[in-house]
């Protein structure tokens, strides 16, 4: 008779933990989704003449299932248009990937990924790309289309900030290669 409540509660254990997992892959695989779109975004925002401070008619509040209540930029994506010397360039590429996801009570998830931006500073020079790597933490919001979100701030993190210094990957965006250079 122990010995049989012993197997349920560790089968009951198991089974446990093994939905808490899939179910926690499967947030990382969503968020991983929302923030490739919005990388997508940001890289096109580099070259958009289209895009200031004032005006950006393609930023990330356009993408599909964005909050209406959502500001025109998130934080790096106002510091990457403010940082543009110029309307049509550097041309970027930007991969990134996800090491941590939080649901919150409130619905929102907050991630925290790598990210490594490749711009191309000097064409027609033999080595033409530049790329830093930085640390985001990104919040995202329920999308108001069913079972997605969308990133709604994301705020870049200090060194000394790395709130998870050796966790594994749960999502890598796709690889966009170098962007172009003329």
């Amino acid at each position: 008779m122990k010995k049989n409540i012993i197997i349920v509660l560790v089968l009951s254990l198991w089974f446990m933990s093994a939905y808490w997992l899939a179910s926690y892959y499967r947030l990382a695989q969503v968020a991983g989704v929302a923030i490739q779109k919005y990388v997508d975004v940001l890289d096109a925002e580099s070259t958009d003449p289209q895009c200031t401070l004032e005006h950006c008619p393609n930023s990330s509040k356009s993408l599909p299932g964005m909050p209406e209540d959502r500001a025109l930029f998130t934080s790096n994506e106002r510091f990457n248009v403010e940082m543009k010397y110029s309307p049509t360039g550097p041309a970027t590429a930007t991969e990134f990937a996800v090491k941590h996801v939080t649901k919150k009570d409130n619905g929102m998830v907050e991630a925290i990924a790598y990210a490594t931006t490749t711009k191309c500073y000097y064409p027609g020079s033999a080595r033409p790309y530049g790329s830093a790597t930085d640390l985001f933490r990104i919040t995202l919001a329920p999308s108001t289309i069913k079972g997605e979100y969308v990133v709604i701030e994301d705020k870049r993190l200090g060194d000394t900030e790395n709130p998870v210094p050796y966790a594994r990957t749960l999502y890598r965006s796709k690889d966009k290669g170098h962007p172009s250079c003329s």
